[in-house]
Protein backbone atom coordinates (compact mmCIF):
# COMPACT_ATOMS: atom_id res chain seq x y z
CA UNK A 1 0.00 0.00 0.00
CA UNK A 2 2.90 1.99 0.66
CA UNK A 3 4.31 1.71 -2.72
CA UNK A 4 1.35 2.60 -4.92
CA UNK A 5 0.96 5.95 -2.47
CA UNK A 6 4.50 6.89 -3.79
CA UNK A 7 3.98 6.16 -7.07
CA UNK A 8 0.61 7.90 -6.97
CA UNK A 9 2.64 11.71 -6.21
CA UNK A 10 -0.80 13.58 -7.30
CA UNK A 11 -4.13 11.52 -6.76
CA UNK A 12 -6.69 14.45 -6.62
CA UNK A 13 -7.72 14.89 -10.28
CA UNK A 14 -10.17 17.28 -12.22
CA UNK A 15 -10.58 17.85 -15.76
CA UNK A 16 -12.60 21.08 -16.94
CA UNK A 17 -14.02 21.58 -20.33
CA UNK A 18 -15.18 24.41 -21.52
CA UNK A 19 -16.68 25.08 -25.17
CA UNK A 20 -15.92 27.68 -27.16
CA UNK A 21 -16.77 29.30 -30.49
CA UNK A 22 -14.01 28.47 -32.34
CA UNK A 23 -10.69 26.73 -32.44
CA UNK A 24 -9.04 30.44 -32.81
CA UNK A 25 -10.78 31.41 -29.35
CA UNK A 26 -9.73 28.49 -27.13
CA UNK A 27 -6.01 28.72 -28.60
CA UNK A 28 -6.35 32.59 -27.38
CA UNK A 29 -7.30 31.25 -24.39
CA UNK A 30 -4.81 28.82 -24.01
CA UNK A 31 -2.59 31.90 -24.23
CA UNK A 32 -3.57 33.77 -21.81
CA UNK A 33 -4.10 31.52 -18.85
CA UNK A 34 -0.96 29.51 -19.46
CA UNK A 35 1.58 32.24 -18.92
CA UNK A 36 1.30 32.18 -14.71
CA UNK A 37 2.55 29.26 -13.52
CA UNK A 38 1.34 27.56 -10.32
CA UNK A 39 2.19 28.66 -6.68
CA UNK A 40 3.76 25.22 -5.97
CA UNK A 41 4.59 22.43 -7.83
CA UNK A 42 1.89 20.39 -5.58
CA UNK A 43 -0.28 21.38 -9.06
CA UNK A 44 0.18 20.70 -12.61
CA UNK A 45 -2.14 21.87 -15.16
CA UNK A 46 -2.29 21.01 -18.77
CA UNK A 47 -3.91 22.36 -21.73
CA UNK A 48 -5.38 20.72 -24.55
CA UNK A 49 -8.09 22.30 -27.50
CA UNK A 50 -10.27 18.79 -28.39
CA UNK A 51 -12.87 18.85 -31.93
CA UNK A 52 -16.89 18.53 -30.86
CA UNK A 53 -16.37 15.24 -31.72
CA UNK A 54 -13.47 13.94 -29.48
CA UNK A 55 -15.40 12.82 -26.18
CA UNK A 56 -18.64 13.60 -24.53
CA UNK A 57 -19.03 17.20 -24.83
CA UNK A 58 -22.53 17.26 -22.70
CA UNK A 59 -20.85 18.18 -19.65
CA UNK A 60 -19.48 20.60 -21.04
CA UNK A 61 -19.77 24.24 -19.91
CA UNK A 62 -21.24 26.60 -22.95
CA UNK A 63 -19.85 30.07 -23.81
CA UNK A 64 -21.85 32.30 -26.03
CA UNK A 65 -25.35 32.41 -27.00
CA UNK A 66 -27.78 29.50 -28.63
CA UNK A 67 -28.60 31.22 -31.15
CA UNK A 68 -24.82 32.40 -31.92
CA UNK A 69 -24.30 30.89 -35.58
CA UNK A 70 -20.37 30.47 -35.33
CA UNK A 71 -21.45 27.67 -32.88
CA UNK A 72 -21.99 24.98 -35.45
CA UNK A 73 -19.49 22.69 -36.46
CA UNK A 74 -17.01 25.23 -35.36
CA UNK A 75 -16.96 24.53 -32.08
CA UNK A 76 -13.94 23.80 -29.97
CA UNK A 77 -13.69 22.58 -26.26
CA UNK A 78 -10.48 23.68 -24.10
CA UNK A 79 -9.94 21.12 -21.87
CA UNK A 80 -8.05 21.71 -18.34
CA UNK A 81 -6.44 18.32 -16.58
CA UNK A 82 -5.75 19.03 -13.04
CA UNK A 83 -3.30 16.91 -10.91
CA UNK A 84 -2.85 17.57 -7.19
CA UNK A 85 -1.59 16.26 -4.16
CA UNK A 86 -4.13 17.59 -1.96
CA UNK A 87 -8.13 18.19 -2.10
CA UNK A 88 -7.39 21.75 -1.14
CA UNK A 89 -4.50 22.59 -4.07
CA UNK A 90 -7.01 21.21 -6.31
CA UNK A 91 -9.70 23.30 -5.14
CA UNK A 92 -7.66 26.46 -5.81
CA UNK A 93 -6.09 26.00 -8.73
CA UNK A 94 -9.50 25.08 -10.25
CA UNK A 95 -10.82 28.66 -8.85
CA UNK A 96 -7.62 30.55 -9.55
CA UNK A 97 -8.36 29.33 -13.18
CA UNK A 98 -11.89 29.91 -13.45
CA UNK A 99 -11.39 33.38 -12.25
CA UNK A 100 -8.84 33.97 -15.24
CA UNK A 101 -10.78 32.30 -17.63
CA UNK A 102 -13.66 34.67 -17.02
CA UNK A 103 -12.09 37.77 -17.30
CA UNK A 104 -9.99 36.55 -20.16
CA UNK A 105 -13.45 36.03 -21.68
CA UNK A 106 -15.21 39.30 -20.96
CA UNK A 107 -12.17 40.59 -22.40
CA UNK A 108 -12.52 38.89 -25.35
CA UNK A 109 -16.41 39.87 -25.59
CA UNK A 110 -15.41 43.89 -25.52
CA UNK A 111 -12.52 43.33 -28.74
CA UNK A 112 -15.18 41.22 -30.73
CA UNK A 113 -17.58 43.75 -29.77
Amino acid sequence: MKMAKIMNTRPYKCTARIALPSHLYAKHLIDVISVDREISDKVVKSFSVVGHDDGNDDDALIVGRDDDSSFGNTMRILQINFEATDAKMLRVSISTTYDMINVALQCFQEFVE
